[in-house]
């Protein structure tokens, strides 16, 4: 099976039509998983991205299959194995926004699993580099984000799950609002479908976390403050309704139910006509059919509201038995009102001592995840203005300040330490700009300052010097031949495949070189500018080198 999607027929942001489509495809999927799954079809399009080099659209898929292989309770290892695959497609990418959404859905999956030891990770610090890069990523231009902006409300959607699953849900909600801040982010048409996806999740997530933050209320014993958060729960729009796939819209049905009843606005206990009569059966096959549970539970709730704690244990009792521990705040209600039909009054003082301490855990735990998302901030604050200082902000090499800096230190080295110059220039990059438009033409600075970054070491320094001019700075080991370094770049860029940026495209540079001594960098830079000068005079695309003393 091959991937053939013609849903974007313009290129956009230089992506061509069927890798963007796959795009869209993947995030299609990440709802489909959770309502009508096809693992198989996930699998085999995650292999071809893969082998495509999408490394994008291999995360939006593992995230896919990770949820997948999460609803069919598959094994721990397994589950592990595909966060690690989606972690290194992340980083791949190079881009924080898909590193955000991997290291949140590794919070979610594997690091609060049931045996979060056997990763030696931190849930709470791990969701705080990722809120702290996709507060980075909000700061920026909506307009200027592009393509970036798609995923990112889905990225707080995730975040919030892993919070829902910290049980912090204060925070969970914070980042519901975030994603709904994001989604109103301007989108190119051929991807607004994605956007699609997200609220229809968003609109059943945010109702989950109002009911758990609702329920923990009532367990030790705040009915008004319950009853305050179910009112004042986010419902969906009737459009919002409507767009909801069948699953969706049953799950949504039982926690409005639910919510309905904390909130002092549901029927009699036990009155049949309180929700549809075929409801009960028909939330069989929802996304998880625990969320029957919700129905009984209203009833208890209303029956303990009228003063009848023995009807409401009994159907209390009842919920309990459709529960399978994924839904804990839901459980701890429901064996809360269970235990209250007990006449053992050490019984219920021992429940209502143990519904106190699970709430200290919960405002504990909420106080360390609200200082860890202060202290991850403050970091990438400090990251992000060094980052300006010594990084050029488009193609994240280094910049003027940086090369001032290495130049320093390479003048103080000894004079048998060797060093190779390398002078880039786009050829005829105005021409670039005009004829595709300046867009085209950064993408096209990135992509060479990628190259760049390709041919250097950890001792090695590349350099955007300003407009379309690179610099590379490389440490050469005495004694060995000297390298063609800049021939080397010249057929990199005359290598790569730049119509997968615009149709017609084609990029390349000139280059000089010179080698010598270390100390010695201010006559090779002179060296070096000399012979890029001479590497256009000759006709461009090619690259002049010349040996130094040394």
């Amino acid at each position: 099976m091959t991937i053939d999607l013609t849903i974007a027929r313009a290129e956009v942001s230089g992506l061509p039509p069927d890798r963007l489509g796959a795009r869209v495809l993947a995030h299609a999927l990440i709802e489909q998983v959770q309502a009508s799954p096809r693992p198989g079809l996930v699998e085999r399009l995650a292999k071809q991205a893969r082998a495509r080099g999408w490394g994008e659209v291999q995360v939006l898929l593992l995230h896919s299959q990770l949820i997948g292989q999460s609803l069919r309770g598959e094994t721990y290892a397994t589950i592990r194995d595909t966060s690690d695959e989606m972690l290194g497609a992340a980083e791949s990418t190079e881009d924080e926004i898909f590193l955000a959404l991997a290291q949140a859905s590794r919070a979610l999956f594997v690091v609060d699993a049931d045996n979060p030891g056997a990763v030696g990770e931190d849930a709470v610090g791990l969701l705080a580099n990722a809120v702290a890069m996709l507060d980075e990523a909000v700061e920026t231009d909506p307009d200027a984000l592009g393509l970036r902006a798609v995923e990112l409300p889905a990225c707080f959607v995730e975040c919030g799950q892993a919070y829902h699953r910290l049980e912090v849900w204060e925070v969970e909600e914070e980042m519901y609002v975030r994603a709904a801040a994001a989604l109103r982010f301007p989108l190119p048409p051929q991807v607004r479908p994605v956007g699609g996806f997200t609220r229809r999740a968003l609109v059943v997530n945010r109702l989950e976390s109002a009911t758990a933050l609702a329920c923990a209320l009532l367990e030790i014993g705040e009915r008004e403050g319950a009853r305050q958060v179910a009112g004042d729960a986010v419902r969906p729009t009737r459009d919002e309704r409507d767009d909801l796939p069948p699953a969706f819209e049953l799950v949504l049905s039982a926690l409005e139910h639910l919510l309905d009843v904390i909130a002092g606005k549901g029927g009699a206990a036990g009155d049949p006509t309180a929700v549809p009569a075929d409801l009960y059966d028909r939330l069989g096959a929802s996304t998880w059919p625990g969320y029957r549970a919700c129905l009984p539970l209203a009833a208890a709730i209303a029956a303990r509201d009228a003063g009848d704690a023995a009807w409401a244990a009994r159907l209390a009792e009842g919920a309990l038995a459709l529960l399978d521990g994924s839904k804990p705040s839901i459980a701890a209600i429901a064996l809360h009102l269970a235990a209250q039909v007990t006449r053992d009054e050490a019984a219920l003082r021992y429940s209502r001592h143990l519904a106190a301490l699970r709430w200290q855990t919960h405002l504990a735990v909420l106080g360390a995840v609200r200082s860890r998302l202060v202290a991850a901030r403050v970091l990438r604050q400090g990251e992000q203005l060094s980052r300006q200082a010594y990084v050029d902000a488009l193609t994240g090499l280094a910049n003027r300040h940086a090369e001032t800096r290495h130049l320093a230190r390479l003048r103080r080295r000894g004079p048998r330490e060797r060093l190779g110059v390398v002078l880039v220039d786009v050829d005829l990059f105005k021409a670039v700009n005009d004829t595709f438009g300046h867009a085209v033409g950064d993408e096209v600075l990135r992509t060479i300052g990628m190259l760049l970054q390709a041919a250097t070491r950890g001792s090695d320094l590349a350099v955007r010097l300003g407009g379309d001019e690179f610099m590379l700075l490389a440490d050469l080991p005495p004694g060995a031949d000297i390298p063609d370094l800049a021939d080397g770049v010249v057929r990199a860029v005359t290598k790569h495949r730049w119509t997968d940026i615009a149709p017609g495209l084609r990029v390349s540079v000139s280059a000089g070189q010179a080698v010598g001594a270390a100390c010695d960098v201010d006559e090779l830079v002179r060296a070096a500018d000399e012979n890029l000068y001479r590497a256009k005079g000759a006709g461009r695309g090619r690259a002049v080198a010349v040996t130094g003393a040394g």
